[in-house]
């Protein structure tokens, strides 16, 4: 018999490695890099921060497809997502907040229950 709850974990790590690897790479090619750099830069990081951000997340969304790092790289994930809903917060962006906070959400289950289940 199939164990629910591994299922549910594989599930949650599977939506969250395809939304970070294409978040992250999002940020490192393309013209959406553009964009990502100019927000980055107006919301006063400094240049560079949203490649930084793109390579943590792929790191962390491939992380979350191996048992081994998958805590590591959920809290991680789940990091990223905090600044990214205090620098919305922060500048007003209301509208913005939703998605890193589903994300992060997703995330923090992702750690909390990689180490209820085994």
């Amino acid at each position: 018999m199939v164990n629910r709850a591994r299922v549910l974990i594989w599930i949650c790590a599977i939506l969250l490695a395809a939304a970070f690897l294409f978040a992250g790479l999002s940020k490192l090619g393309g013209p959406s890099a553009i964009r990502w750099s100019t927000r980055f830069v107006g919301w006063g990081y400094p240049v560079g921060a949203s490649s930084v951000v793109g390579v943590l997340e792929i790191l962390g969304g491939l992380g979350v497809l191996l048992p081994r790092w998958r805590r590591p790289a959920a809290l991680l994930l789940a990091v990223l997502m905090l600044g990214a809903i205090a620098t919305h917060m922060l500048h007003a962006e209301f509208s913005r907040v939703l998605p890193p906070l589903v994300l992060g959400g997703l995330a923090l289950l992702l750690t909390y229950q990689s180490r209820v289940v085994r």
